[in-house]
Order: structure tokens, then sequence, then C-alpha cells
């Protein structure tokens, strides 16, 4: 099952955002003003402060404004608690750093507790990937972005325009940053660990 768990950045996409039969779409505060008409919403969860009212419909679980945990971790706990085997965030990766960065943590921390994890965002996803592989489908162009949270042993890109193997990364470099496709499949893989990997839009050839 997955579920699809919209936040409150402004980075919003519709883009792959379609519940099968039996996922589940949970709006973290305010990610209901996102898609209460676009969508049937399962679940709102939040202190709403960012919203600045309680939904009067629906399933609904208000939370405490002070609290540990961030409306998202919340609405990620209910999911892998009911059963979610792949969540996927929307809204959650724009506007503030020290979001974005809060959200990258907890996908990491649901990565290591054997979930597939995906950020969609408008230019960009953001896979994570534990003691297994990525493979991504052959592009003519586009970048790709590569990093480890913490310690990330047996790391082999293959199919990029850099391509190493069996490196180990850790949270203090960036050899990873700005891979850039040329036409092939690619896989990406790490042996013992965690991988954050942004894959971009053809359209987007930035590099820093």
């Amino acid at each position: 099952m997955t579920a699809y768990i919209v936040g409150a950045a402004d980075d919003f996409t519709e883009r792959g955002l379609i519940k099968k039969d039996g996922d589940i779409l949970i709006a973290a505060d305010g990610g209901y003003a996102k898609i209460a008409d676009k969508a049937s919403i399962d679940l709102v969860v939040g202190d709403f402060d960012s919203l600045g009212y309680v939904p009067e419909s629906g399933n609904v679980i208000k939370l405490k404004r002070e609290k540990d945990e961030t409306d998202t971790d919340c609405a990620a706990e209910y999911a892998a608690a009911h059963g979610a085997e792949e969540i996927v965030f929307y809204a959650c990766m724009g506007g503030k750093p020290d979001h974005a960065l809060a959200n990258l943590q907890l996908g990491t921390r649901l990565a290591k507790r054997g979930l597939r994890v995906r950020f969609v965002s408008k230019d960009y996803d953001v896979y994570f990937i534990k003691d297994g592989a990525l493979r991504i489908s052959a592009r003519e162009c586009g970048r790709v972005s590569v990093f480890s949270p913490d310690v990330t042993d047996g790391v082999t890109i293959k199919g990029l325009k850099y391509e190493v193997e069996n490196v180990r990364l850790n949270n203090g470099v960036a050899l990873g940053v700005s891979n850039e496709f040329v036409g092939k499949d690619a896989e990406i893989k790490a042996e013992n660990g965690v991988l954050i990997i942004f894959v971009y839009e053809e359209t987007d050839n930035i590099r820093s």
C-alpha cells in the first residue's frame, strides 16, 4: 500500500499523484488547502497553525502545538502504522530550508526501517534507498545528485557521466553532486547504508 502525504510547502505539484485502490491520501496541516478540491482525502493531521482552522469534515487528527514531532512526521508514522510499504511526499521540499532538511531526515529514518520513500517536487524527485538499488531509464539530459546521510559503503553508479564502483560516501563529502544523464539506463546502488538521490527533470541542466 502506498501512502501519499501532502505538506504545506510551496513546491506542490500534482505530478504522479494518482491514488489507487487501497492507497491512502493524508494532508499534513496546510497541505489540506492544496488538495481539498482536487482529491478524496482519507485523513488530515496537524496542529493547524499553518492552515489556520480545523477542517470540519472527514477524518481529522488534531495535534498539540507543543510537540517534539512535525505534522509531517506524525502523518508518516500514521501511514507506517497502518500498513504503508511506500510513502510519497508532496509539498515538503520547498520554502523553508530547515523544514526541507527535517523532511530529508524523516525520509532517512523511514528508509532505515525498510519503507520505500520518495519526495516529489516541481522540478525533481528525491529517492531513498537502503541496501539496494535505484534504476532509472535512459534520458538524454538531466541531473542526478547522490548523498549519504551518514556513512554508506559499496556505492556504485553506472550509466551516468561520472561512474564509480564500490566507494564509500559519507555526509562530509559532496562527491555525488551534479552527475548527468548520457542517454543510457542508469543504476545507483548501495551495498550497506542509505543513499538520498535527487533526480531532476530533463530540462534542468544547471550545475553548481
